[in-house]
């Protein structure tokens, strides 16, 4: 076989390349050029054409050019025009452009591509792969959940019709000259933030191990929790802490640089590196664990001194909750923990932001949302423990969205409030005052001089 892959013009193509002696009179002739369809197997399969016809015939000249075709020639021989289908787009995305995707970002696309709903388009000429065909496939995805599984098929599909397909800058299509209009991507729901209980996380990271009866395992929970600790206290992702190296921690500071997937280590998610100012809590646990070692080496390995691996992390902490018997079991989750602590400190968004690494506002604000709930509930707890020890009146429901309030009372109760305090009826209030309780504020009464 003479096929090469060569540039022209910035862009690489399948060339064929291959030399024929005539047998008639010995002449060289040479068969150069672009493949019909840009894979490597359809080239191959055109070559074979190539040789058949020069086997028919004894030359390849009405191949190389068609005006020395005999004129007597009964009928006009051409090279067979092969309607590109599904696969061939599949593998020209597999040899050009998965190359060029993070690891981790291909093996996902690559579970797609070879999962059940792709399944749909096994043969099918990409000639026919129109709007319509691909509404009705979409009615075949499944709708449960927050939809991102059908918005990922459909992200995948884009992708490898894209890379066949002419450019925004005019640039033709390598197998299809026109785009197919798609439709819109299917909307993804918001997801909950999964934040572990405080408690729970404190259980996880203060794990005391038998250091002298198993050393082994302890050493090897020591690794996990530093790992465990990487997550909560600094908001690093499970690449980031697989791919953390010793030069990365200087000046109190952790600089994330790298995310180490399938053993390759790459930029981070964002594509951006950020800086992390060190936890008290994590530096004597990243003193121990540098100690000895080059700035090279990683920071969180295991107990052979080998980076984790892409489950290791999470393996050790599904086993470490089910020791401890708290729920959990998702080092994401972590890392979740980290975020709302920061919003529970009084950080902004854009701090947090940055700390995570998130390139779009609107992920790290959905960590808000749980600490106001709880700052909701810590003020109504409050509130109602203050007007028990003024009123004898407890909260059984707060509404703030709807600023209402309703209360139950203590009629045993003997404390009566002075002026100024707040109350609910005139029983609430000393002999001599009033409860005062305004039109335009339910949620304010108070003792006024009953004048």
């Amino acid at each position: 076989m003479s096929i090469k892959k060569r540039p022209i013009k910035g862009i690489s193509y399948w060339i064929i390349d291959r030399s024929f002696r005539r047998p008639s009179d010995g002449v060289i002739e040479r068969y150069r050029r672009v493949a019909q369809v840009q894979t490597r197997a359809s080239a191959e399969r055109e070559e074979r054409d190539i040789i058949a016809f020069f086997e028919a015939h004894g030359t390849i000249a009405p191949l190389v050019r068609p005006e020395l075709r005999p004129k007597a020639e009964p009928k006009k021989v051409e090279m067979p025009k092969k309607d590109p289908t599904w696969e061939d787009a599949v593998e020209h995305y597999t040899e050009i452009v998965a190359p060029t995707r993070k690891s981790q970002t291909w093996r996902g696309y690559e579970g797609i591509l070879e999962g059940p709903h792709m399944k749909w388009w096994a043969s099918m000429p990409l000639s026919k792969i129109t709007r319509r065909e691909i509404q009705r496939w979409d009615a075949t995805l499944p709708k449960s959940g927050s939809g991102s599984t059908r918005r990922n098929q459909h992200i995948v599909l884009r992708s490898v019709l894209r890379a066949v397909g002419p450019t925004d800058d005019g640039e033709p299509g390598i197998l299809i000259s026109e785009m197919p209009r798609f439709p819109r991507l299917p909307k993804v729901g918001q997801v909950a933030v999964d934040a572990p209980d405080p408690d729970d996380v404190k259980a996880l990271l203060t794990e005391v191990d038998d250091e002298k009866r198993l050393p082994v395992r302890s050493r090897q929970r020591r690794s996990a929790r530093l790992a465990f600790a990487l997550a909560s206290y600094a908001g690093l992702r499970a690449g980031e802490t697989r791919g953390l190296r010793v030069r990365d921690i200087k000046g109190g500071n952790i600089v994330v640089r790298v995310s180490r997937a399938m053993g390759i280590d790459e930029a981070p998610k964002s594509g951006h590196q950020r800086v992390i100012p060190i936890d008290g809590r994590l530096l004597p646990l990243l003193k121990r664990a540098t100690e000895g070692k080059g700035p090279d080496d990683y920071v969180c390995t295991k107990i052979d001194g080998t980076p984790w691996g892409d489950t290791g992390l999470r393996q050790a902490l599904e086993r470490a909750c089910k020791r401890l018997g708290i729920s959990g079991g998702r080092y994401h989750a972590l890392r979740h923990h980290f975020a709302t602590a920061l919003f529970g400190g009084g950080a902004d968004a854009i701090t947090v932001r940055d700390l995570l690494g998130h390139a779009d506002l609107k992920t790290t604000q959905r960590y808000a949302h749980g600490v106001k709930a709880r700052a909701r509930a810590a003020i109504a707890a409050m509130a109602s423990v203050a007007l028990i020890m003024l009123g004898c009146g407890a909260s059984v429901h707060d509404d703030y969205d709807n600023n209402t309030c309703d209360w139950r009372f203590l009629p045993s109760c003997v404390v009566r409030g002075e002026e100024g305090d707040a109350c609910q009826s005139e029983a609430f209030c000393q002999d001599g005052l009033r409860c005062d309780r305004p039109s335009d504020d339910r949620r304010t009464w108070t003792c006024v001089l009953d004048d």
